[in-house]
């Protein structure tokens, strides 16, 4: 282990790290080393091995013509807070491009194994006010280069969001990347960690928009603030994975029928339960359409609940949750399987923002329809 912590600090100085970037890596390695507590009794793949958590905190840093520079991280800062689940499913990246006195900086990461966020900072020339609530780049929200050359998902989403501004007279701004895949085909890694992932960010737009009339609408005219382009190059994804892998294969009744719980997974941002059964075939048939979309309410409503070491519960609930990756069999093929994938954020703010992690160290227990599953 010796010798490998001082290949990393070799790989580190030929980086050419700032001293303060050297002591906020230092601290931030100091306290995930505090913090690694071995589990029990758990299917995990993976752990916050402590050369895994230096790999994690350089993370993509295999550009080479993009800067290294200290960075406060946005998305602790202004998304999700400091804590347990931040600390175990993030990375500092701390890269920077800067254009013609526009920088843009990759500050941090977080991330599981269909979700994985990027904060940015923007900062323009001195004196320009960036004043506007819906900035992004090129010419609308998911115009930005955000590839993963090396894996296929099904269903798969990117997107960015302006993070509110404290400031609106000053001259920075704050963004939320976000990449998720429902699925993965055959023949990927099953997550995004270890991916290789192209990044680029073509000028900063905004749009204004004026009422005309009932029958034209809205007319939004697109605004140019920035003509740069931001190229971050093919860089590697890497952060801690801290997700609780459980098959506790136990009966349950769902739906009204019995069924099986054969899989689980917590992750600091989401929780995914599998449930398995014949008796789910075609459910579509007998489950009325009450969800909140108006569709067949057959994954909202399973009653999921984690309680922690401290004695709090906390209820994973579809109304708080962002329920992308869900799926079930409800339909009519005879050949398919009967299942129900149950995935649920801890919450999200109105504009799509996830606004909480969990602490995985401090939970002791899952309970999924009444069937309580012990963490310890």
């Amino acid at each position: 282990m010796r010798d490998e912590l001082g290949s990393y600090r070799e790989e580190l100085e030929r980086m050419k790290l700032t001293g303060e970037s050297k002591k906020a890596l230092a601290a931030r390695l100091g306290r995930r080393q505090r913090r690694e507590q071995p589990r029990r009794g758990l299917r995990l793949a993976g752990g916050l091995r402590q050369a895994a958590v230096i790999a994690a905190a350089v993370c993509l840093l295999t550009s080479a013509a993009v800067a290294v520079v200290a960075a406060s991280p946005t998305l602790r800062d202004s998304v999700f807070g400091e804590g347990g689940g931040y600390e175990q499913s993030s990375a500092f990246i701390g890269r920077s491009i800067e254009k013609n006195g526009w920088t843009l900086t990759i500050t941090d990461c977080v991330g599981d194994d269909l979700d994985w966020y990027l904060g940015l900072e923007l900062e323009a020339p001195e004196g320009t006010v960036l004043d506007e609530e819906n900035y992004f780049f090129g010419e609308d929200q998911n115009d930005i280069t955000l590839d993963f050359p090396d894996l296929k998902a099904d269903g798969g989403q990117k997107g960015l969001r302006q993070i509110p501004d404290d400031n609106a007279a000053d001259n920075r701004l704050s963004f939320l990347v976000h990449a998720r895949a429902f699925a993965f085909f055959d023949g990927s890694t099953g997550s995004f960690n270890g991916q290789r992932v192209r990044l680029v960010f073509p000028g900063l737009s905004h749009k204004n928009g004026a009422w005309i009339d009932e029958e034209t609408g809205w007319e939004f005219e697109l605004i140019s603030d920035c003509d740069e382009t931001w190229d971050f190059g093919t860089l590697t994804v890497s952060y801690p994975d801290s997700t609780i892998r459980l098959e506790p294969n136990l009966p349950v009744t769902t739906l009204d029928v019995e069924a099986a719980i054969t899989e689980v997974e917590i992750s600091p941002l989401s929780v995914r339960v599998l449930i398995e059964g014949d008796a789910l075939k075609g459910h579509h048939s007998w489950v009325p359409r009450n969800a909140p979309d108006g569709y067949y309410g057959c994954m909202e409503y399973q009653e999921i609940i984690l309680y922690s070491e401290d004695g709090s519960e906390f209820s994973v609930v579809c109304e708080d949750s962002d329920l992308s990756g869900s799926g079930c069999s409800g339909g009519t093929d005879p050949s398919e399987d009967g299942y129900l994938v149950l995935r649920r954020t801890y919450g999200r703010t109105l504009n799509g923002i996830p606004s909480r992690l969990v602490d995985v160290d401090s939970l002791t227990a899952i309970s999924i329809c009444g069937v309580v599953i012990p963490l310890r």
